[in-house]
């Protein structure tokens, strides 16, 4: 029996079956080493993930550091037509923000009471750029009978050229007037 015991360890522990101690060690530290691997790309996958997402937090807070941010101001009172059924809404936007509004452009949606008019009063009703403590950019609408509503929307883009577009909605009736801007939306132009 001790033979047989002593054949059994010799073949469990022959090194042309089983190899080395130092087989073994070999296979035990790439093992090691190869999870250590993985757990540094793992790691580094996490810090690129976060890096990736802080620098789309930075972006947006560049990007809305350089937004112009208009004011409306109403005036139903600023100028007097002829006709008495008629009145003049007068729109005033500034920007209050330190970088400037440029390229404004103006688009009405058509109303069967209201008419977009051009009242000249200077340069500032050609311009087309704002920039905080210009005078104000003025948009005239005539208005038939009491009670109306204007809508109307500008776009605009920043000094990095984004585009914007923001709605205006306002309620004129003989109880005042209700200016509703909306959040201006960053317009994605196509091709970039």
């Amino acid at each position: 029996m001790h033979t047989s015991m002593t054949m059994i360890i010799i073949f469990i522990f022959t090194p042309e079956v089983w190899g080395t101690v130092s087989d073994w060690l070999i296979i035990l530290l790439t093992s090691i080493g190869a999870f250590l691997v993985y757990l540094t790309l793992k790691s580094q996958k996490e810090v690129q993930k976060s890096q990736n997402e802080l620098f789309r937090i930075e972006s947006t807070r560049f990007e809305e550091s350089l937004k112009p941010i208009l004011k409306y101001v109403a005036h139903i009172d600023m100028f007097k037509p002829s006709d008495k059924q008629k009145h003049i809404l007068t729109i005033e936007v500034t920007n209050i923000k330190d970088f400037a509004a440029l390229e404004i452009s103006k688009i009405v949606d058509n109303h069967e009471n209201i008419q977009q008019i051009l009242i000249p009063t200077g340069f500032s009703s050609i311009r087309n750029h704002l920039s905080k403590g210009d005078d104000p950019l003025l948009f005239h609408f005539l208005i038939e009978g009491e009670i109306s509503t204007v809508t109307f929307s500008l776009t605009y883009q920043d000094i990095a050229g984004t585009k914007y577009k923001q709605a205006i909605f306002c309620y004129c009736d003989n109880q005042g007037i209700e200016m509703n801007p909306f959040l201006p939306e960053k317009l994605i132009i196509e091709g970039l």
